[in-house]
Protein backbone atom coordinates (compact mmCIF):
# COMPACT_ATOMS: atom_id res chain seq x y z
CA UNK A 1 0.00 0.00 0.00
CA UNK A 2 0.93 3.36 -0.54
CA UNK A 3 2.58 5.71 1.80
CA UNK A 4 -0.58 7.81 2.65
CA UNK A 5 -0.34 11.39 3.87
CA UNK A 6 -1.32 12.47 7.81
CA UNK A 7 -4.80 14.03 6.45
CA UNK A 8 -5.35 10.75 4.47
CA UNK A 9 -4.63 8.34 7.02
CA UNK A 10 -7.04 9.96 10.12
CA UNK A 11 -9.37 10.70 7.89
CA UNK A 12 -9.74 6.95 6.44
CA UNK A 13 -8.76 5.29 9.41
CA UNK A 14 -12.50 7.49 11.14
CA UNK A 15 -14.39 6.43 7.78
CA UNK A 16 -12.96 2.51 8.46
CA UNK A 17 -11.67 2.43 5.78
CA UNK A 18 -7.81 0.58 4.66
CA UNK A 19 -4.58 2.28 5.30
CA UNK A 20 -0.93 2.09 5.68
CA UNK A 21 -0.81 1.86 9.25
CA UNK A 22 -3.01 3.62 12.45
CA UNK A 23 -2.15 6.79 13.37
CA UNK A 24 0.10 6.82 16.65
CA UNK A 25 -1.22 9.68 18.70
CA UNK A 26 -2.37 10.73 22.54
CA UNK A 27 -4.52 13.41 23.38
CA UNK A 28 -1.56 15.37 25.09
CA UNK A 29 0.66 16.27 28.25
CA UNK A 30 -0.21 18.63 31.39
CA UNK A 31 2.73 21.25 32.03
CA UNK A 32 3.51 19.56 35.12
CA UNK A 33 4.60 16.45 33.22
CA UNK A 34 6.83 18.25 30.71
CA UNK A 35 8.68 19.57 33.47
CA UNK A 36 9.05 16.45 35.31
CA UNK A 37 10.60 15.17 32.07
CA UNK A 38 13.16 17.40 31.97
CA UNK A 39 14.10 15.93 34.86
CA UNK A 40 14.11 12.70 33.66
CA UNK A 41 15.64 13.24 30.34
CA UNK A 42 14.21 15.17 28.53
CA UNK A 43 16.04 17.70 26.88
CA UNK A 44 15.16 21.55 27.61
CA UNK A 45 14.32 23.00 24.37
CA UNK A 46 11.35 19.77 24.06
CA UNK A 47 8.99 21.89 26.19
CA UNK A 48 5.74 22.00 24.44
CA UNK A 49 3.08 19.16 23.66
CA UNK A 50 3.73 19.09 20.32
CA UNK A 51 7.79 19.21 20.42
CA UNK A 52 7.26 16.03 23.10
CA UNK A 53 5.26 14.41 20.34
CA UNK A 54 7.61 14.73 17.45
CA UNK A 55 10.60 13.63 20.21
CA UNK A 56 8.93 10.51 21.23
CA UNK A 57 8.00 9.76 17.00
CA UNK A 58 4.24 10.30 17.13
CA UNK A 59 2.22 11.44 14.74
CA UNK A 60 0.26 14.87 15.58
CA UNK A 61 -2.59 14.95 17.84
CA UNK A 62 -6.07 15.54 15.79
CA UNK A 63 -6.54 18.20 18.80
CA UNK A 64 -3.23 20.13 17.68
CA UNK A 65 -4.41 20.26 13.91
CA UNK A 66 -7.36 22.67 15.11
CA UNK A 67 -7.67 25.91 14.30
CA UNK A 68 -8.56 26.85 17.43
CA UNK A 69 -7.33 25.36 20.22
CA UNK A 70 -6.28 25.05 23.63
CA UNK A 71 -2.13 25.20 23.72
CA UNK A 72 0.17 24.71 26.78
CA UNK A 73 -0.44 27.71 28.46
CA UNK A 74 -3.21 29.53 26.33
CA UNK A 75 -5.59 29.57 23.31
CA UNK A 76 -4.26 30.03 19.97
CA UNK A 77 -5.26 29.98 16.57
CA UNK A 78 -8.31 31.70 15.50
CA UNK A 79 -10.49 32.93 18.71
CA UNK A 80 -13.76 30.60 20.13
CA UNK A 81 -16.58 32.35 21.84
CA UNK A 82 -16.54 35.41 24.04
CA UNK A 83 -14.23 38.14 22.04
CA UNK A 84 -12.85 40.36 23.40
CA UNK A 85 -12.30 37.84 26.55
CA UNK A 86 -14.12 39.38 29.21
CA UNK A 87 -12.89 41.80 31.62
CA UNK A 88 -11.22 40.64 35.33
CA UNK A 89 -9.96 41.64 38.37
CA UNK A 90 -8.05 40.29 41.05
CA UNK A 91 -9.73 39.89 44.45
CA UNK A 92 -7.82 38.04 46.15
CA UNK A 93 -4.41 36.45 45.98
CA UNK A 94 -2.50 33.59 48.03
CA UNK A 95 1.39 31.96 47.31
CA UNK A 96 -0.74 29.19 45.39
CA UNK A 97 -3.86 30.67 44.18
CA UNK A 98 -6.01 33.86 42.52
CA UNK A 99 -9.14 34.73 42.52
CA UNK A 100 -11.10 37.12 39.86
CA UNK A 101 -14.26 38.35 39.54
CA UNK A 102 -15.44 40.84 37.39
CA UNK A 103 -17.55 39.95 33.67
CA UNK A 104 -16.37 36.39 34.83
CA UNK A 105 -18.42 36.10 37.71
CA UNK A 106 -16.00 34.69 40.60
CA UNK A 107 -13.34 32.25 39.73
CA UNK A 108 -10.19 30.99 41.42
CA UNK A 109 -7.22 29.47 39.65
CA UNK A 110 -4.31 27.72 40.23
CA UNK A 111 -1.12 29.85 40.33
CA UNK A 112 1.49 26.85 39.08
CA UNK A 113 -0.04 23.78 37.00
CA UNK A 114 -3.39 23.39 34.97
CA UNK A 115 -5.95 22.07 37.57
CA UNK A 116 -9.31 23.30 36.61
CA UNK A 117 -10.58 26.01 38.08
CA UNK A 118 -13.12 26.37 41.25
CA UNK A 119 -15.61 28.72 39.87
CA UNK A 120 -18.02 30.23 42.48
CA UNK A 121 -20.22 32.46 40.21
CA UNK A 122 -20.75 32.61 37.19
CA UNK A 123 -21.51 35.23 34.49
CA UNK A 124 -25.18 34.57 33.42
CA UNK A 125 -28.29 33.63 35.72
CA UNK A 126 -31.07 35.49 33.52
CA UNK A 127 -31.75 36.14 29.64
CA UNK A 128 -30.62 40.31 30.52
CA UNK A 129 -27.03 38.89 31.65
CA UNK A 130 -26.89 36.74 28.26
CA UNK A 131 -28.17 39.77 26.13
CA UNK A 132 -26.09 42.40 27.98
CA UNK A 133 -22.73 40.10 28.52
CA UNK A 134 -22.86 37.51 25.95
CA UNK A 135 -24.14 38.86 23.17
CA UNK A 136 -22.14 41.90 22.47
CA UNK A 137 -18.86 39.97 22.87
CA UNK A 138 -20.05 37.57 19.80
CA UNK A 139 -18.92 38.89 16.58
CA UNK A 140 -18.53 35.67 14.75
CA UNK A 141 -16.79 37.52 11.43
CA UNK A 142 -14.16 40.02 13.86
CA UNK A 143 -11.10 39.34 12.22
CA UNK A 144 -9.27 40.17 15.61
CA UNK A 145 -10.10 36.54 16.26
CA UNK A 146 -7.76 35.49 14.30
CA UNK A 147 -3.94 35.36 16.36
CA UNK A 148 -0.55 36.41 15.00
CA UNK A 149 0.34 32.59 15.55
CA UNK A 150 -2.10 31.32 13.30
CA UNK A 151 -0.48 32.00 9.84
CA UNK A 152 2.42 29.95 10.52
CA UNK A 153 -0.13 27.11 11.91
CA UNK A 154 -2.21 26.75 9.04
CA UNK A 155 1.01 27.11 6.60
CA UNK A 156 2.82 24.10 8.90
CA UNK A 157 -0.52 21.89 9.09
CA UNK A 158 -0.60 22.59 4.57
CA UNK A 159 2.88 21.44 4.30
CA UNK A 160 2.44 18.28 6.00
CA UNK A 161 -0.91 17.31 4.52
CA UNK A 162 -2.30 17.00 7.92
CA UNK A 163 -6.75 17.15 8.60
CA UNK A 164 -7.60 20.71 9.54
CA UNK A 165 -10.28 20.71 12.71
CA UNK A 166 -12.01 22.94 14.58
CA UNK A 167 -13.48 23.09 18.24
CA UNK A 168 -16.80 23.93 18.83
CA UNK A 169 -18.22 23.50 22.21
CA UNK A 170 -21.41 21.65 22.12
CA UNK A 171 -24.88 22.36 23.45
CA UNK A 172 -24.25 21.10 27.00
CA UNK A 173 -20.54 22.52 27.03
CA UNK A 174 -21.53 26.22 26.30
CA UNK A 175 -24.37 26.91 28.58
CA UNK A 176 -22.55 24.99 31.25
CA UNK A 177 -20.18 27.40 30.20
CA UNK A 178 -21.97 30.62 30.84
CA UNK A 179 -24.34 29.55 34.09
CA UNK A 180 -22.32 26.39 35.75
CA UNK A 181 -23.43 22.94 35.69
CA UNK A 182 -25.73 22.91 38.69
CA UNK A 183 -27.26 26.34 37.46
CA UNK A 184 -27.68 24.51 33.67
CA UNK A 185 -29.25 21.60 35.17
CA UNK A 186 -31.97 23.59 36.97
CA UNK A 187 -32.73 25.73 34.29
CA UNK A 188 -34.07 23.09 32.07
CA UNK A 189 -36.58 23.05 34.36
CA UNK A 190 -36.97 25.87 35.92
CA UNK A 191 -36.09 28.51 32.69
CA UNK A 192 -36.24 26.53 29.89
CA UNK A 193 -36.67 29.61 27.58
CA UNK A 194 -33.00 31.27 28.33
CA UNK A 195 -31.73 27.75 27.39
CA UNK A 196 -33.23 27.94 24.03
CA UNK A 197 -32.44 31.33 23.66
CA UNK A 198 -28.75 30.50 24.64
CA UNK A 199 -28.68 27.33 22.35
CA UNK A 200 -30.39 29.01 18.78
CA UNK A 201 -27.87 32.45 19.33
CA UNK A 202 -25.13 29.50 19.95
CA UNK A 203 -26.08 27.37 16.36
CA UNK A 204 -26.20 30.89 14.50
CA UNK A 205 -22.80 32.25 15.78
CA UNK A 206 -21.54 28.73 14.80
CA UNK A 207 -22.74 28.70 11.35
CA UNK A 208 -20.75 32.63 10.92
CA UNK A 209 -17.79 31.45 12.54
CA UNK A 210 -17.53 28.14 10.62
CA UNK A 211 -18.25 30.66 7.32
CA UNK A 212 -15.49 33.10 8.63
CA UNK A 213 -13.08 30.13 8.87
CA UNK A 214 -13.77 28.71 5.79
CA UNK A 215 -12.89 31.80 4.04
CA UNK A 216 -9.28 30.95 5.08
CA UNK A 217 -9.15 27.17 5.20
CA UNK A 218 -11.85 24.43 4.52
CA UNK A 219 -11.84 21.67 7.71
CA UNK A 220 -11.91 18.77 7.35
CA UNK A 221 -13.83 17.73 11.12
CA UNK A 222 -15.24 19.37 13.78
CA UNK A 223 -14.35 18.17 17.25
CA UNK A 224 -17.59 19.06 19.94
CA UNK A 225 -16.68 19.57 23.12
CA UNK A 226 -19.60 18.20 25.95
CA UNK A 227 -17.96 16.42 28.82
CA UNK A 228 -21.48 15.58 29.62
CA UNK A 229 -20.78 12.49 31.36
CA UNK A 230 -19.49 11.15 35.23
CA UNK A 231 -18.59 7.92 36.08
CA UNK A 232 -22.49 6.64 36.28
CA UNK A 233 -23.38 7.73 33.09
CA UNK A 234 -24.71 11.10 31.19
CA UNK A 235 -25.90 14.42 33.40
CA UNK A 236 -28.98 14.74 32.05
CA UNK A 237 -31.60 12.25 30.58
CA UNK A 238 -32.48 11.35 26.64
CA UNK A 239 -35.95 13.36 27.45
CA UNK A 240 -33.72 16.81 28.09
CA UNK A 241 -31.27 16.17 25.61
CA UNK A 242 -34.36 15.69 22.45
CA UNK A 243 -35.56 18.97 23.63
CA UNK A 244 -32.42 20.79 24.60
CA UNK A 245 -29.90 19.84 22.30
CA UNK A 246 -31.01 17.25 19.43
CA UNK A 247 -32.67 19.74 17.36
CA UNK A 248 -29.67 22.40 17.35
CA UNK A 249 -27.36 19.58 16.76
CA UNK A 250 -29.44 18.29 13.77
CA UNK A 251 -29.57 21.92 12.40
CA UNK A 252 -26.16 22.97 12.85
CA UNK A 253 -24.69 19.11 11.59
CA UNK A 254 -26.86 19.29 8.60
CA UNK A 255 -25.28 23.29 7.90
CA UNK A 256 -21.48 22.09 8.34
CA UNK A 257 -22.18 19.10 6.50
CA UNK A 258 -23.52 21.25 3.71
CA UNK A 259 -20.55 23.25 3.81
CA UNK A 260 -18.29 20.55 3.27
CA UNK A 261 -17.45 19.28 6.50
CA UNK A 262 -16.70 15.72 6.94
CA UNK A 263 -16.45 14.38 9.98
CA UNK A 264 -17.86 15.31 13.65
CA UNK A 265 -16.47 13.76 16.51
CA UNK A 266 -18.01 14.43 20.32
CA UNK A 267 -15.34 15.00 23.45
CA UNK A 268 -17.12 13.74 26.57
CA UNK A 269 -14.85 12.38 29.51
CA UNK A 270 -17.05 10.00 31.91
CA UNK A 271 -19.58 6.95 31.53
CA UNK A 272 -20.81 7.89 27.94
CA UNK A 273 -21.57 4.52 26.80
CA UNK A 274 -25.64 5.21 26.72
CA UNK A 275 -24.75 8.54 25.78
CA UNK A 276 -23.47 7.48 22.89
CA UNK A 277 -27.00 6.38 21.70
CA UNK A 278 -28.16 10.34 20.98
CA UNK A 279 -24.64 10.99 20.09
CA UNK A 280 -25.51 8.89 17.21
CA UNK A 281 -28.70 10.10 16.73
CA UNK A 282 -27.41 13.78 16.35
CA UNK A 283 -25.05 12.99 13.73
CA UNK A 284 -21.86 11.92 15.58
CA UNK A 285 -19.56 9.98 13.49
CA UNK A 286 -16.84 9.64 16.45
CA UNK A 287 -16.40 9.39 19.58
CA UNK A 288 -13.20 10.24 22.32
CA UNK A 289 -11.69 9.69 24.50
CA UNK A 290 -13.07 6.60 26.09
CA UNK A 291 -12.53 6.83 29.79
CA UNK A 292 -11.46 3.46 31.03
CA UNK A 293 -12.05 4.04 34.88
CA UNK A 294 -15.56 5.70 34.21
CA UNK A 295 -16.89 2.63 32.56
CA UNK A 296 -16.69 4.06 28.30
CA UNK A 297 -14.91 0.69 27.24
CA UNK A 298 -14.27 0.53 23.54
CA UNK A 299 -15.10 -3.25 23.54
CA UNK A 300 -18.97 -1.85 24.63
CA UNK A 301 -19.40 1.02 22.89
CA UNK A 302 -18.27 -0.54 19.85
CA UNK A 303 -21.26 -3.44 20.23
CA UNK A 304 -23.45 -0.80 20.56
CA UNK A 305 -22.26 0.95 17.78
CA UNK A 306 -20.63 -0.61 14.94
CA UNK A 307 -20.08 2.12 12.32
CA UNK A 308 -19.15 4.89 15.65
CA UNK A 309 -15.85 5.68 14.94
CA UNK A 310 -13.70 5.60 18.47
CA UNK A 311 -10.59 7.14 19.56
CA UNK A 312 -8.61 7.15 23.24
CA UNK A 313 -9.74 3.54 25.32
CA UNK A 314 -6.07 3.14 26.83
CA UNK A 315 -6.10 3.80 30.26
CA UNK A 316 -3.63 6.60 30.91
CA UNK A 317 -3.31 5.37 34.71
CA UNK A 318 -1.62 1.60 33.76
CA UNK A 319 1.46 4.08 32.62
CA UNK A 320 2.25 4.94 35.75
CA UNK A 321 2.29 1.47 37.03
CA UNK A 322 5.00 -0.88 35.42
CA UNK A 323 5.41 -2.85 31.65
CA UNK A 324 3.64 -5.31 32.94
CA UNK A 325 0.17 -3.26 33.74
CA UNK A 326 1.30 -1.41 30.12
CA UNK A 327 1.20 -5.14 28.24
CA UNK A 328 -1.76 -5.94 29.64
CA UNK A 329 -3.81 -2.86 29.24
CA UNK A 330 -2.60 -2.49 25.19
CA UNK A 331 -3.32 -6.46 25.08
CA UNK A 332 -6.99 -5.67 24.85
CA UNK A 333 -6.53 -3.08 21.65
CA UNK A 334 -6.59 -5.89 18.87
CA UNK A 335 -10.03 -7.17 18.49
CA UNK A 336 -11.25 -3.96 18.29
CA UNK A 337 -8.34 -2.53 16.17
CA UNK A 338 -10.02 -5.72 13.49
CA UNK A 339 -13.21 -4.02 13.23
CA UNK A 340 -11.70 -0.99 12.07
CA UNK A 341 -12.50 2.76 12.69
CA UNK A 342 -10.30 3.02 16.03
CA UNK A 343 -7.33 4.85 16.95
CA UNK A 344 -5.58 3.84 20.19
CA UNK A 345 -4.92 7.00 22.39
CA UNK A 346 -4.79 7.34 26.24
CA UNK A 347 -7.69 8.10 27.90
CA UNK A 348 -6.38 11.74 28.79
CA UNK A 349 -3.45 13.74 29.16
CA UNK A 350 -0.58 12.32 29.92
CA UNK A 351 0.15 12.71 33.85
CA UNK A 352 2.97 13.81 36.22
CA UNK A 353 3.39 10.33 37.81
CA UNK A 354 3.95 8.69 34.13
CA UNK A 355 8.33 8.31 34.06
CA UNK A 356 9.19 9.07 30.66
CA UNK A 357 10.75 5.61 30.33
CA UNK A 358 7.60 3.96 31.16
CA UNK A 359 5.75 6.63 28.40
CA UNK A 360 8.59 5.41 25.87
CA UNK A 361 8.13 1.32 26.63
CA UNK A 362 4.07 2.18 25.82
CA UNK A 363 4.86 4.21 22.52
CA UNK A 364 6.93 1.73 21.16
CA UNK A 365 5.08 -1.08 22.38
CA UNK A 366 1.61 0.47 20.63
CA UNK A 367 3.80 1.12 17.43
CA UNK A 368 4.42 -2.59 17.17
CA UNK A 369 0.53 -3.35 17.57
CA UNK A 370 -0.64 -1.07 14.84
CA UNK A 371 1.81 -1.72 12.56
CA UNK A 372 -0.03 -5.12 12.10
CA UNK A 373 -3.64 -3.59 11.39
CA UNK A 374 -2.99 -2.27 7.63
CA UNK A 375 -6.37 -2.70 6.73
Amino acid sequence: MKTMTPGERFMRCLNFESVDRIPVMDFGYWRETIDAWHAQGLPAEVDSTEEVERYFGCDRGFETNLVNYWGDSCPVGIQWGIWPPWRKTVIAETETSITYGGEIGIITERKHGESIPFQEKYPVETAEDFRRKVIPRMDARDRSRIGPEFPAMLARGREERQAVGAWIDGYFAWPRELLGAENLLMAYYDDPELIHMIQRHHTEFVKEWIDMVWEITPLDYVCFFEDMAYNHGCFISPKTFDEFLMPYYHELIAHLRAKGVKKFLVDSDGNSVQLTDKLVEAGADGHYPLEINSGSLPEVIRARHPKLALIGGINKLALAEDRAAIDKELSKLPPILEKGGFIPALDHRVQPDVPMANYQYYIDKKREILEKYCY
